[in-house]
């Protein structure tokens, strides 16, 4: 083989040894364990770094791990806050644009926003422990935790009378002789944690973790409910998904915040135009949203709005309903 040959081969060659030194793992080499130079290779996949972020694997290079629990927290708020404003562009855009991030989504405008399932989830948990706060704290369920306070023949002639309501309703379901004869056990077991000690606090907070699971049902039906409403043009049933999965995250911050306003203040002097003001807000936004997302026009979009409100309002009845029923027979 001629020089001029050899040559690029063994520049090649000692090139590819390079990148092979450079890629390995940090403490391994190609004779065994050895430095490699730090933030050269992802400590993950062991590729080399370009960026920040590793183009194999996707893990982001750290200068040094986690040493102090100050870094830690700083490592968590940059995860929760994705470190580029995408909560906070992502927030503002489905605050004050109705529809605008569902069409984003669907126009493949992406990079910019949160995944609506990731935006819809870091809303959803944020408004449930809202939501268990003022229930736990600023509701009657609270004064139900403190029944300890009564003196004992009371407590005990309470609990006396609601054994026996218990008996009979045991007793009318078994008497019906029907498939609901079935369900006896359960719903006397369930009538008696109830009325145990704390019971209905018990219940109140099994029925909002079950409500959170519910609503991963609730959507789903509701969009499948869209698809007699917008036939033509023709519309694909994860559109109609991912409009309510947006507006629904909408909704858990709306009400979310009016519940910490409600946890401020109690005076109706401020309550009273703030609920007005949001109801107005809620309604408006749900209009231009199906108006900016279906693009038709305000009659048909009114028409289909109102539709929509009375099949909204069925089969929340009937999801909270079942969620009512399986967190009471789970009890």
């Amino acid at each position: 083989m001629s020089p001029l040959v050899e040559q690029p081969a063994a520049a090649l060659e000692g090139a590819g040894a390079a990148a092979r030194i450079e890629a390995a793992p940090l403490g391994e080499g190609p004779g065994g364990p050895a430095a490699a130079p730090p933030g050269r290779a992802c400590s993950n996949c062991g590729t080399v770094l370009i960026g920040p972020y590793c183009s194999e694997c996707g893990q982001r290079h750290h200068d040094h791990p986690v040493h102090s629990l100050w870094h830690f927290m700083q490592e968590a708020t940059e995860d929760m806050t994705h470190a580029d404003s995408h909560v906070w562009q992502s927030l503002s855009a489905l605050m004050l644009r109705p529809g605008f991030l569902t069409r984003e989504f669907l126009a493949g405008r992406r990079a910019r926003y949160l995944s609506p399932v990731r935006l819809y989830l870091v809303v959803s948990v944020l408004f449930f422990v809202i939501a268990g706060l003022d229930s736990r704290f600023f509701s009657p369920a609270a004064a139900v935790a403190g029944a300890a306070t009564v003196s004992r023949p009371a407590v005990l002639a309470k609990t006396g009378a609601d054994h026996n309501t218990c008996s009979i309703l045991d007793a009318q379901l078994r008497g019906d002789g029907r498939w609901l004869a079935g369900f006896a056990p359960r719903v006397r077991h369930g009538c008696l944690a109830m009325t145990a000690n704390r019971g209905v606090e018990r219940f109140q907070l099994a029925w909002e973790n079950n409500a959170e699971r519910a609503m991963f049902l609730f959507l789903p039906l509701l969009a499948l409910m869209m698809k007699p409403l917008y036939l033509h043009p023709r519309r694909y049933y994860v559109e109609h998904l991912l409009f309510f999965v947006h507006n629904h995250a909408f909704l858990f911050v709306v009400l979310g915040l009016r519940i910490v306003l409600g946890m401020i203040t109690a005076s109706g002097a401020v309550l009273g135009p703030v609920d007005l003001a949001l109801s107005l807000y809620v309604l408006m936004y749900l209009y231009l949203s199906m108006r900016r997302m279906y693009g038709q026009s305000a009659r048909r979009t009114f028409f289909k709005m109102t539709l929509l409100g009375f099949g909204y309002l069925c089969i929340g009845g009937i999801v909270a309903s079942a969620t009512f029923l399986y967190t009471y027979l789970t009890m």
